[in-house]
């Protein structure tokens, strides 16, 4: 039977500022060896590939970075630079790949009592906080055996839970047929509307950060304008009252964050946008899924931080939507177009998923 203890995170880690600086002056190459963080929560938080910057000194790998925004921790397995408002996070053990994605899964367990605190009160909070780790029975110290074997083991349940969910909804079928080329060959006529004619436009609820640090987790999404993981930062036990319809796409009003929501959900602002159907048979997963697209293509750069979309502004806003023979949007070709995609996507799944039970394979053999 494991024991565990609690650790403090400053005997653990040390936490500092790091100089960031503006991505002009990256050296962006796709093929680069260190990588460019922001506080974005996409792509592990990594905004960019860069080759070296002169006169700029990467941080190390092996750490851990915590963009301030979401107060979203990352592990750095490359060098890497940073932007703004982002802390280094370095361990004080030995450590290994394996194990600080254990101490990955730990560190972001905290980012909830952080959202409760002001910037300037982070590194204290965080060096304050005691964590609960595996410790070995016979010298009392942190059992890092137990740490890498628990990560692969769950890897490998997580990957044959993956591949089973791909064959039973038939995911794994990712061929394209000869439907599927019609559809990406196919070059439909595009038509203006205006946004506010085919939605119904809500402001959302609003339910602070600081409100959601003393509530239980559940079952319901907890949304906010970052980027990644759908707008979802947590799920939590959401007051009814809070509470908005889902089935609708979702815009962060403050960043232009567009999402579909399948799920009833709470939001962190009341600038942001829920957009209904006003024809209900309309209302399709897919289909939203392509409004999602549409829509980030046509406003993405028209609104800012600075200059954030709004109900009042969506008045006036138009998107490109293909239509039919017969002049009327033509929703079929939306649904039948993300199926396309769908597949094009889920191939790399696939491939991610035969070349870890590959790997996984060899080392049994």
């Amino acid at each position: 039977m494991t024991e565990f203890k609690y650790f403090k995170l400053s005997d653990l880690f040390k936490i500092e500022k790091v100089t960031g600086f503006n991505k002009n002056e990256l050296r962006n190459n796709a093929n680069g060896k260190y990588d460019y963080v922001t506080r974005t929560s996409l792509n592990n938080g990594v905004e960019s590939i860069t080759d070296k910057v002169p006169n700029r000194i990467p941080n190390e790998p092996h750490t851990f970075s915590l963009g301030l925004l979401q107060m979203t921790f990352f592990y750095r397995e490359r060098p890497w630079y940073a932007g703004q408002f982002i802390r280094k996070i370095t361990p004080k053990f030995k450590n290994s790949d394996l194990v600080n994605l254990y101490m990955l899964t730990c560190l972001r367990k905290i980012s909830r009592i952080l959202l409760g605190v002001l910037v300037r009160d982070v590194d204290n909070t965080f060096n304050n906080i005691s964590i609960k780790l595996p410790i070995d029975t016979k010298t009392n110290e942190l059992d890092f055996k137990y740490m890498e074997d628990r990560v692969k083991a769950l890897e490998q349940d997580r990957v044959k839970a993956l591949a089973n969910y791909l064959t039973v909804t038939g995911l794994d079928d990712y061929e394209l047929t000869d439907n599927d080329k019609k559809v990406l060959s196919y070059k439909p006529k595009f038509k203006d509307y205006k946004i506010w004619d085919i939605f119904k436009v809500i402001n959302t609820h609003s339910i602070l950060k600081s409100q959601v640090a003393k509530l239980s987790e559940g079952n319901t999404p907890y949304l906010t304008a970052a980027e990644g993981n759908n707008a979802v930062f947590s799920y939590i036990n959401c007051p009814k009252e809070w509470i908005d319809e889902g089935n609708c796409v979702f815009i962060g009003g403050k960043t232009m964050v567009v999402t579909y929501q399948e799920k009833d959900f709470c939001s962190n602002d009341s600038h942001n946008l829920a957009l209904y159907f006003k024809q209900d048979e309309y209302r399709k997963p897919l289909i939203q899924q392509y409004f999602v697209g549409a829509i980030r293509k046509a406003l993405s750069q028209k609104y800012s931080w600075g200059d954030s979309i709004s109900k009042s502004k969506i008045k006036k806003d138009i998107i490109s939507l293909p239509i039919d023979k017969k002049g009327k949007i033509d929703f079929q070709y939306m649904e039948n177009y993300i199926k396309v995609v769908q597949k094009l996507t889920i191939k790399n799944v696939v491939k991610y998923k035969d070349e870890v039970i590959d790997k996984t394979k060899g080392i049994i053999n």
